[in-house]
């Protein structure tokens, strides 16, 4: 389901949600009529759709996509707006991107204490002289305690090696999830579909809500989907961490997820037309260092497309 509109978002994110909706129930006219009333607010709203429509015509006229064929005449029932046209949903897209990610983007930037751009990793030591690998686009903060010692997770994901202490337990924190351990090597990636830590040496402990989910040893997983379940699995400790060398290898992950990591490879946002291929599986070796084919071949071992609508905007289709 498309988001809806919040009181919190900009105008222009507010136009955006709206358009995602009509565009995913076309027919349905009570929501047709939120969206007049919506409009009929101020000028200012109306400015807002006419500036996301706008951007996907001054896209088209780039070349970058082409619409599907407009019939010769088109008649509307009275009383009804124009339909939006089924190529507004990339304008609105976009302008979500704008609207609704920077904002966020910017309040994670000022709690990090170490963050990556695209495509840029990094190895920070902490001052216990605990080692932290960031990958592309991921930030942490860090808080150390007399009897504790913290790092959030921010954003994207992070390899730990971590000094031990049994008198301070090191503690990952990633949304609800934290992982708590005294001395080990351990990844932990926060993805579309939830977080995932994988150990490389030593144990760790994994819990939501102060209930413990899983306790972890050399070459296992778990994943913990927003909900809270949980699936365990295993990895080759080797694999841990991989994209420290441009190279990870995915078993029967969503395309949403290897897409997340692909992305932070990108400069361009990446989104997709439509839920069905997102959530579809893939197995396979994948090479950051070429990040476009890495992106190009994974969707279109899935049957999908991929289109780059402008330089920062690329969408995923199904076929």
């Amino acid at each position: 389901m498309n988001p809806e509109p919040s009181e919190g978002q900009t105008l222009l994110g507010q136009a955006a949600a709206w358009l995602l909706r009509l565009e995913e129930a076309p027919d349905d006219r009570s929501l047709q009529a939120e969206y007049d009333a919506w409009l009929a607010q101020s000028e200012r709203h109306r400015e807002a759709h006419d500036a996301i429509t706008r951007l996907w015509r001054n896209a088209e006229e780039l070349g970058a996509h082409t619409p599907p064929p407009v019939p010769a005449e088109v008649v509307e029932p009275a009383g009804r707006r124009p339909r939006i046209p089924r190529f507004a949903w990339g304008a609105a897209v976009l302008a979500a991107g704008l609207a609704l990610l920077f904002l966020p983007g910017i309040q994670r930037w000022f709690a990090a204490d170490h963050s990556t751009s695209v495509a840029e990793t990094r190895e920070v030591e902490l001052e216990d002289g605990s080692r932290v690998s960031l990958d592309a686009e991921t930030s942490i903060a860090v808080a150390y305690k007399a009897n504790q010692r913290t790092v959030t997770l921010l954003k994207g994901q992070a390899f730990f090696k971590v000094v031990p202490s049994t008198e301070r337990p090191f503690v990952v924190s990633a949304s609800d999830v934290k992982v708590t351990v005294t001395g080990t090597s351990f990844s932990v990636g926060e993805f579309p579909s939830g977080v995932a830590v994988e150990v490389k040496t030593g144990t760790v402990n994994v819990s939501r809500d102060g209930k413990l989910l899983a306790g972890l040893g050399v070459g296992q997983r778990a994943h913990i989907a927003p909900g809270g379940a949980t699936v365990m699995g295993t990895v080759s400790p080797d694999e841990v961490g991989g994209w420290r060398d441009h190279r990870i290898v995915v078993y029967q992950a969503t395309i949403r997820d290897v897409v997340e990591q692909i992305g932070r490879y990108l400069p361009a946002t990446i989104v997709f037309r439509d839920r069905e291929i997102a959530n579809r599986l893939v197995t396979g070796i994948i090479d950051l260092n070429r990040p476009e084919e890495a992106l190009r071949s994974v969707v279109e071992m899935q049957k999908g497309s991929v289109s780059n609508i402008t330089p920062y905007l690329v969408v995923i289709f199904s076929r």
